[in-house]
């Protein structure tokens, strides 16, 4: 994962920054990466920050002295192929996530985290698009472009959160397990969107549409989406998007059980590491080449791993497991690590702050939408199947919905264009909205639900 800091230039070495002029090599770019992580850590244990958040900051600080005039090693052309943090950074994050949550308290909320993780998402995204376009007066294909890809949450800080004041099982169970599956459905709804306007006689950006004139709205411009005729099939679009979740998650599922049956084949920890990571990687791969999800893949991985594999002392003996859980641990927090300094270098704080009013309103949109999902779902499930979710569970999860690096990933992954800088720096703000107002408000009200249960 330190992979997501580097880029490679023409002369075939790594540079932290791309663009011509000095860069930092590898050599030096691994030391940097670590010190900062270690710092984080540091200020961490003192004063009960994330270390994530705190790396966000350094980021944004970095960022912001390149564009106050001190481009060290060409800060302001940083760039990264999005594909490298979804292919090598969320994997390993979705796989830790789902190795950790116990199938039997997962039982117990299993429809709410699945219905969240797949209805929620598309619900989210039909209800933020909506308000965009209402609130903000955001063209059509704007408004659900960024509304699909803002709906998957990070649980990442919520975790962290967590382990300062034991919350039930089940509820970090709901919110990781919920986490680890929208992120592969944001992507396929994402994509999905994408595919609907493309399917007709494609898209182009042919300028910019100045929407002053919307009473909620600012000075702000924003590109002008032409689609000669979007295909709104979306019953196929339905049916893909359950082919790839569901297919995906049967290609994670056959992985992990024929790497369960090569674990019992051997009894050492290195070798038995290596090959989770084999399969974590093997089934993203595998998933992907055939067309279908490779996070959805490794979510079920992940909990097959963990429930399954781990399970049977015959399989995996208990010295090989603490192993793999520790190394698992480690790269995980190195991957959260390396996400949120990616996230905060690549901020521009000038260009949100001239969206200021669009970002504000598109994240009470991404909360309202949340809300509008996440009370009706749970209060379906708590009736009708049995699947007890206290109302103060449910604010919880309304306020630890916050969003992340899949988003990034996702917004990174559109073609340059003028479209794309806007929609990123929307994307970022919400973003860092998100990370600092629902980080602070979740952290008092889990403390006042759970009063007892602080460490």
């Amino acid at each position: 994962m330190l992979a997501i800091l580097a880029t490679t230039n023409n002369n075939n070495t790594f540079s932290l920054f791309a663009g011509g002029g000095t860069g930092l090599t590898l050599e030096y770019l691994i030391p940097i990466f670590l010190a900062m992580v270690f710092a984080a850590a540091l200020i961490s244990s003192r004063t009960k920050i994330p270390h994530t958040m705190i790396l966000l900051a350094i980021g944004i600080a970095i960022s912001f002295l390149a564009l106050a005039g001190l481009d060290i090693a060409n800060i302001r052309q940083f760039t990264i192929p999005p594909n490298i943090i979804i292919t090598f950074i969320i994997p390993p994050l979705i796989f830790e996530a789902m190795m950790n949550i116990d199938y039997k308290q997962f039982r117990a909320v299993q429809i709410s985290a699945v219905l969240l993780a797949t209805i929620g998402v598309v619900l989210a995204t039909l209800i933020g698009g909506f308000l965009l376009i209402y609130i903000a007066g955001l063209p059509f294909f704007v408004a659900f472009t960024f509304a699909a890809l803002i709906s998957p949450t990070d649980a990442a800080i919520v975790i962290e959160i967590f382990r300062r004041v034991k919350v039930p099982k089940v509820l970090s169970n709901l919110m990781e397990s919920e986490a680890a599956f929208n992120d592969a459905t944001g992507a396929i709804a994402f994509s999905s969107i994408l595919a609907l306007a493309i399917g007709g006689s494609g898209y182009a950006i042919i300028g910019t549409s100045n929407l002053s004139s919307h009473p909620n709205n600012s000075s702000s411009t924003f590109p002008t989406i032409f689609t000669g005729s979007i295909h709104m099939s979306f019953i196929t679009q339905a049916e893909h998007f359950v082919l790839l979740f569901f297919g995906g998650s049967a290609i994670g599922l056959a992985v992990a059980a024929a790497t369960h049956k090569l674990h019992t084949l051997m009894n050492d920890p290195l070798s038995e590491t290596s090959l989770t990571i084999v399969t974590v990687f093997g089934s993203v791969v595998l998933a992907n080449s055939l067309g279908l999800s490779g996070l959805a893949a490794v979510a079920v991985a992940g909990l097959y791993f963990g429930n399954v594999t781990v399970k049977k002392e015959a399989t995996m003996s208990k010295s090989v497991r603490t192993f793999a859980f520790n190394f698992w641990e480690l790269i995980a927090f190195l991957a959260s690590s390396a996400a949120f300094l990616y996230l905060g270098v690549s901020m521009n704080i000038v260009d949100m702050a001239q969206h200021l009013p669009i970002i504000v309103l598109a994240f009470i949109a991404v909360l309202v939408a949340r809300a509008g999902t996440i009370y009706p779902l749970l209060a379906a499930t708590t009736r009708f199947v049995k699947e007890n979710i206290p109302m103060t569970w449910r604010h919880i999860i309304l306020i630890g919905g916050m969003r992340g690096a899949i988003s990034v990933a996702l917004v990174a992954s559109l073609p340059a264009s003028e479209f794309k800088n806007t929609l990123q720096t929307i994307t970022f703000g919400v973003v860092l909205l998100s990370l600092i107002i629902q980080y602070s408000v979740l952290s008092k009200y889990v403390k006042k639900v759970f009063p007892d249960a602080q460490q």
